[in-house]
């Protein structure tokens, strides 16, 4: 599914370098069906960012989760959200309970 992201965007900006191309050549109906095909392209990299966006990852079971160096990991009881017991999610500092998080050692 990224690939197929990562693709979509490079083909919108393609895209849009051909649009600015039609517009110095005042090409405006070549550049007016580029804008067209252009926003079809955006609303496909819309429904595939929202489906990325909505995935949810779980940590199979006797598995591992790898993270970012220096990263704090906490318990799903140890944040201010909502998190499953089986969903692993990234949350920013603010949402780390006080004094839950400073126990975990960073990752090295």
């Amino acid at each position: 599914m990224l690939k197929a992201v990562k693709r979509s965007v490079h083909r919108m900006t393609s895209h849009l370098q051909l649009i600015s191309s039609y517009l110095e050549m005042t090409d405006y109906t070549r550049a007016l069906g580029q804008t067209k095909e252009t926003i079809r392209e955006m609303h496909a990299l819309e429904s595939s960012l929202t489906g990325l966006a909505n995935l949810g990852m779980t940590v199979p079971e006797n598995g591992a989760v790898v993270v970012p160096h220096g990263s704090t990991v906490v318990s799903y009881e140890d944040v201010n959200v909502d998190v499953d017991i089986d969903e692993v999610r990234a949350v920013d500092k603010n949402e780390v309970r006080a004094g839950c998080g400073n126990e975990n050692p960073k990752t090295k």
